[in-house]
Formats: structure tokens, sequence, C-alpha cells
């Protein structure tokens, strides 16, 4: 677990030497300042050279084929308009709606990259199985033999054909609840709640309130912008009952002022 390109961010003038690109110029540079972007770039140069110190130590060591390691992450990029984001605001979602304290992919969708030496094949891309880290606890057990108890209810499911190269429709869906505050640019503020099942992505205030419905087999970029909820009531009916339940089963945090709200819809999104 690392905080290293988390606020406060501190970087090296070697570190941040390879984005001189994106320095100030004029009076700034002369002066000496650094760019938001040099520094937050610089500060995840410093992450990977430390993940690449680990993983050497491991080589070294004669313990790559015992070894499972992952890098994620637990959200999407810092909003600018966070509190003390500061230079961690630069980074991207790419294409996806929604950042960090969102729902919508931009806010969820995270990078999920396995190496486990010769198990695990080197390059794979795999943009079709859905992983979670609810999966992780599951997934790992199954590789290492060890039965879970009877008694305990897991959220996740075994994904042990997905790390060893394999395509894998998921069966369990996806549970999203967000109590904080929201912040950024309205068209990343979801609705509270949100469930992935198949191809579908369904979103809602624990009210009943701004349900949202995508297909992502129609929408296969998972832009977000096509809401189909009129279209498909018996699926919105079905949804709407696993968010309530799922919602019923989990301790009750108090949400912040203005959570699941947004003012203004997406540009150019479709009701």
């Amino acid at each position: 677990w690392t905080l290293v390109p988390h606020t406060t961010l501190v970087t090296t003038d070697e570190q941040m030497a390879p984005y001189a690109k994106w320095g100030p110029h004029g009076g700034a540079k002369q002066r000496g300042f650094s760019t938001p972007a040099q520094i937050y770039y610089g500060a995840v140069t410093d992450l990977d050279y430390h993940l690449g110190r680990l993983i050497r130590t491991i080589e070294e060591l004669g313990l790559s084929e015992e070894t499972v390691i992952v890098f994620s992450s637990d959200n999407g990029p810092e909003d600018l308009s966070g509190i003390r984001a500061g230079h961690s605001g630069i980074g991207t979602a790419g294409p996806f709606r929604g950042r960090k304290r969102s729902l919508y992919e931009g806010g969820v969708r995270v990078p999920f990259i396995v190496q486990w030496k010769g198990h695990v094949p080197a390059g794979r891309v795999d943009t079709k199985s859905i992983v979670s880290a609810v999966d992780l606890l599951p997934t790992f057990c199954s590789q290492a033999g060890i039965e879970l108890p009877d008694d305990y209810q897991s959220d996740g499911q075994d994904m042990s054909q997905v790390l060893l190269g394999k395509t894998v429709t998921r069966k369990r869906p996806l549970f999203w609840d967000w109590t904080g505050i929201q912040a950024g640019h309205t068209s990343n503020m979801s609705p509270s709640l949100a469930l992935r099942s198949g191809k579908w992505k369904f979103l809602m205030n624990p009210d009943g309130s701004r349900q949202e419905l995508y297909d992502f087999e129609a929408d296969p970029q998972c832009m977000e912008l096509d809401n189909v909820a009129d279209r498909y009531p018996a699926e919105v009916k079905r949804f709407s009952k696993m968010l309530r339940e799922f919602k019923a089963s989990i301790p009750q945090g108090v949400p912040q002022q203005g959570n699941g709200s947004n003012t203004y819809p997406m540009p150019g999104a479709k009701d």
C-alpha cells in the first residue's frame, strides 16, 4: 500500500526531469517554479521506481514463483476541486466519466496488474473480465488450497482463471455505496448507489431518485451518456430491489450534505 502519488506530493528535480515539457514558461521558469503536472508525474515515477526495487528484490531472493504481486487502486483520480487535492488532481480517468468520489466508471474502474512468475501470462491484456478487490480473498485462497469457512459470506468470487489467462464471465454482481461528499464537475457527480451485473450498470439514490441504467454492450466504451432506464422498466425494478437490499445489509453511514445530488446533467447526455 502506498500513498506516494497522494497528497501531499514530494518529488525531486531528478524525478521531474523527464516531464520538463510540461514545465512553466517565461518568468515562471526563471523563478524556478514547477507545474502540477511535473510534480504529479514525478511522484508517479517515484512510485514506479520503488515498485521496481520490490520486484527485483523478490527475484533476487528466488521468490518470484511463490509471490503474487497485484498493482491496483482504490478509486479513480482525485479531482482538482477536491479539498487539499493540490497537485494530485492532475491524474486522468482517460475517456471515462467520473473521478474519485464518483460511482461512474472513471471513479471505480482502475488498473489491475498482476505478476506471478510461471502462472500469470506475461503481457496479456483482458478487457472483458470484471474483477474487483472483493475477489482477492476467495481467489488467493483457492490458489493456495485454503478452504474458506462454511459460515463465511463473501461479496466476491474465485477469479483464478482470469489470473491464469482465461476470460471469465462474472456470475456475482458488484455493488457500490458512497455516502461521502461530492466534488468536482457536476457531470461527474453520480447517484450514491451503483451495481454492475453483466452488461448492465445501474445507479440510483437510496430514496429511489436519479435512476440511471447503462447498457455496456450497446456502449462498449462505457461512456455512461445514454441513460436507458425508461426503455427497460423490468431491469430498473429488479436492480432497484437489489440495491435496496444491499444498502440494508451494510452499516448505515450518515450521508454528507449534497451526497447523490447533481443539479446539472452531463452535457450531451440522453434522458
